[in-house]
């Protein structure tokens, strides 16, 4: 009897901590087989979950600096991390979370005000 779409899920989702990385995360899915069978729509659930755990791992001053770096221009190619530095999105997501102003605008934009610093204007879409 093969496994339930959920229970590949829920394998997934308890080898997250197994890996620092998304890259070496995606390789430890794929040892186990578990890429094949997530298939495309549950290996962005995946991700989407990957970002969101980093976000929420990141502290008050390490989320700041991400959020200033996206907010002075800066893209995947210049991050130090390139592109596995967690996304825009995620970081203004867990801005929100935590408290802090966000006011998501309708032009892609999302103004963050972290305490104690100059509110951040964010491109939720980076191009590069």
């Amino acid at each position: 009897m093969s496994e339930t779409v959920d229970a590949v899920r829920e394998r997934a989702k308890d080898l997250l901590d197994r890996a620092p990385t998304w890259h070496e995360y995606r390789r430890l899915l794929d040892a186990e087989g578990l890429v094949d069978r997530l298939g495309a729509d549950g290996m962005l659930e995946i991700l989407d979950l990957w970002h969101c755990r980093a976000a929420v791992r990141l502290s008050d001053i390490e989320l700041r600096i991400e959020l200033g770096f996206w907010a002075e221009g800066g893209g995947y190619a210049e991050h130090l991390k390139g592109f596995q530095a967690i996304p825009p999105t995620y970081l203004v997501a867990q801005a929100q979370v935590r408290g802090w102003f966000v006011r998501v605008g309708g032009s892609g934009n999302a103004v963050v005000n972290p305490p104690g610093t100059r509110p951040l204007v964010i491109r939720l879409a980076p191009g590069s």
